[in-house]
């Protein structure tokens, strides 16, 4: 009988419920995304609050009983040292190439697979694409570090086809970490640019060669303009990916090649009250990195043949 009594009252407010959302779309809509809502404000906006109250902190973590004291003088050493500054120039140079590197390698790949392969094989080969990325960046680091070492893949084919010298110093440079976080990012930058491309009419082309455009002249003047969208989006992403690498400049760029975030990573290892220093550096590379995208998207807002 008690389980009778207690699936009933769930039953009248499973019923409540769902005459609720019957009536009200306003209903329907605060219960459908409160979840991911309160996901977002717990897993990513609620630490970075945290952070920048931690930021103005004399010491963190507090000793019972004591209250903060707070100042600004972590903001303040990010000047101080040119070891910080240097990391940070670093880090937005090398994001702006990567970024200028991807969009020149992924464009392609995106147009083919968009306007050139049959539709039928597009899904197979997103889903080609796509799948390596089920692995997580550690171990696609790991396996790049295989790859690019004195006795890798590239090295022992290179031995195999008749190269005698030494062999290549692919790793722990410049080009293993280039090479690294392109694969890294290129899917960033192709499923923008692949639902951009998608939606452009093929018969705006067909159109423009009949009255004998060129290819060049297509490109520039149908495709770029349309596709725009897509690369902004594309480039936002990838930009703000690389800036804030960690795990993939440590393993493979070795310590010659450090990025800002892996020196902020250092300061939250460091023993002492190092946490209000990191947390400062974090907020300084996150509004520099807002401001900078702000103002790549200005600036594009700003060219001809923008479409409103």
């Amino acid at each position: 009988m008690t389980a009778f009594f207690i699936w009933a009252r769930r039953f009248a407010a499973y019923r409540s419920l769902t005459e609720l959302l019957a009536r009200s779309s306003l209903a329907r809509l605060a219960i459908i995304s409160a979840l991911p809502l309160a996901w977002i404000v717990l897993a990513n906006i609620a630490p970075l609050v945290q952070m920048f109250v931690i930021s103005f902190y004399q010491s963190y973590p507090l000793a019972a009983g004591t209250a903060p004291e707070f100042t600004i003088r972590h903001y303040f050493a990010f000047f101080e040292r040119p070891l910080y500054l240097s990391a940070f120039a670093r880090s937005f140079i090398f994001a702006t190439l990567v970024t200028a590197l991807t969009l020149l390698v992924m464009f392609p790949v995106a147009y083919y697979i968009a306007k050139v392969a049959p539709r039928i094989r597009r899904v197979r080969l997103l889903l080609l694409v796509i799948a390596p990325f089920w692995i997580s960046e550690i171990i696609r680091s790991f396996a790049w570090m295989l790859m690019l070492s004195n006795r890798g893949a590239v090295n022992s084919f290179l031995s195999s086809v008749g190269y005698s010298g030494p062999p290549f110093e692919l790793l722990y440079n410049n080009i293993s970490l280039t090479i690294g976080v392109l694969y890294l990012t290129s899917l960033y930058m192709l499923l923008p640019l692949y639902s951009a491309l998608e939606k452009i009419d093929d018969r705006l082309l067909e159109a423009a060669a009949d009255l004998g455009a060129t290819s060049f002249r297509r490109f520039t003047r149908i495709i770029l303009p349309l596709a725009r969208d897509g690369i902004v989006t594309g480039c936002t992403l990838v930009f703000l990916l690389v800036v804030g690498l960690y795990a993939m400049p440590v393993l493979l760029g070795g310590p010659s090649n450090t990025l800002f975030a892996s020196t902020i990573g250092q300061i939250f290892g460091r023993a002492g009250d190092s946490w209000p220093l990191g947390s400062a550096f974090s907020m300084i590379l996150i509004f520099a990195a807002l401001a900078y995208v702000g103002v790549f998207m200005a600036v594009l807002q700003k060219q001809p043949g923008r479409r409103s």
